[in-house]
């Protein structure tokens, strides 16, 4: 649900495989057992669930950083990923893709993360400076309208944050239960088992194009 349990399973660069299961082994370096994990908080429906894990999933790096999965579970597993979001014709974050067991698929590019990353970041800050720009009115172009027209049409860009470039490095699964637009689940944090895997490599480039291209994220007050 929505309380993080265990401490964060890292793997390293020399296990190109990784599987996630639900059983109870110690886990090792290309292994991370959910079963072993307690939580006292655990509610009925996410034992349930992980006792229907079982050979979960196997998770492999290829080349740079691209990624396939492996449903090795005899159910079925959910996936938030922007490279099946591409795929299916389908806007960023609005699908939930359900991977069917024993099927081998693509779920990350690190080459697509890497242009929808800077696209993102250079629109973000084009937002900000025509905002800038138009309030001294002195956006140029034939589309300005008094500084005014470029700002607003820009407005919806300049939302971008940190955190929005963050997501495109993260994929999100969630075991047995699927969840989005689909289902009466309408957040992971709502599925009874779910992992988070951050990739490294797709971090590591956004920090590269945060450092070239700058966000301007909005200060929060200090209170008091």
């Amino acid at each position: 649900m929505d309380i993080q349990v265990g401490e964060m399973f890292k793997v390293l660069s020399s296990c190109p495989l990784v599987t996630v299961d639900g059983y109870v082994d110690p886990s090792g370096g290309d292994r991370f057992c959910l079963g072993q994990l307690s939580n006292v908080h655990r509610t009925d429906t996410s034992e349930r669930a992980r006792l229907h894990i079982g050979r979960g999933v196997q998770l492999e790096c290829r080349g740079e950083g691209d990624v396939w999965m492996r449903c090795l579970s005899d159910h079925s597993v959910f996936v938030q990923s922007y490279y099946l979001d591409r795929e299916a014709g389908r806007a960023p974050g609005d699908a939930v893709h359900k991977i069917y067991p024993g099927a081998h698929i693509k779920v990350f590019d690190l080459r697509q993360c890497h242009r929808q990353m800077q696209q993102q970041a250079a629109t973000a800050q084009a937002a900000a400076a025509a905002q800038a720009a138009a309030v001294v009115g002195a956006i140029p172009g034939p589309g300005s309208v008094g500084g005014i027209a470029p700002a607003v049409s820009l407005s919806v860009a300049a939302g971008i944050g940190v955190d929005d470039l963050r997501k495109l490095c993260i994929l999100r699964l969630s075991f047995v239960k699927g969840w989005g637009p689909d289902y009466p689940r309408q957040s992971i944090k709502d599925t009874p088992c779910w992992v988070e895997v951050q990739l490294h490599r797709p971090l590591q480039l956004l920090d590269e194009v945060l450092h070239t291209i700058p966000l301007r994220e909005p200060i929060t007050p200090l209170i008091g």
